[in-house]
């Protein structure tokens, strides 16, 4: 009896272990959801390994807020990579021909839990975090 509840004990946290230990390399290619309530918007991004796609949505209304956008990614390493809007296939203003020509935007990968990953997103000395969750 002993034996089949040590079992049970190890089966349950090696479970649990699996369900949360995703690693940078997983936050490459997927589906996932960013909320800012700030602004009260909800991005969904859709990433392959060089690119990625964003959409806007308002969050009490769930409208679509406009064209999709797209980055291209370039990895640094396993957990930093860099955004550069692509002005082949998005609309863009003079702030992202800014933000392009000085590096673009520098963001990593600094904690993950569950299936989330929280990214510090930096460019000219400022930065902000954010969550993107795993959808897909």
């Amino acid at each position: 009896m002993k034996n089949i509840i040590l079992s049970f004990a190890f089966l349950s946290i090696f479970s649990l272990k699996e369900e949360s230990d995703l690693k940078c390399e997983d936050f490459h290619i997927g589906k996932f959801e960013l909320v800012n309530k700030s602004n009260n918007r909800k991005y969904i991004l859709e990433r392959k390994q060089k690119y990625q796609t964003e959409e806007s949505f308002d969050l009490k209304t769930g409208k679509n807020l406009g064209s999709k956008r797209v980055y291209n990614v370039k990895w640094i390493n396993d957990c930093e990579y860099i955004l550069l809007i692509d002005t082949l296939k998005s609309r863009f203003d003079e702030t992202d021909i800014y933000i392009n020509s000085n590096g673009g935007l520098k963001c990593k990968i600094v904690k993950i839990k569950n299936n989330s990953a929280t990214i510090t997103t930096s460019f000219e000395g400022n930065s902000v975090e954010s969550v993107i969750s795993k959808i897909n």
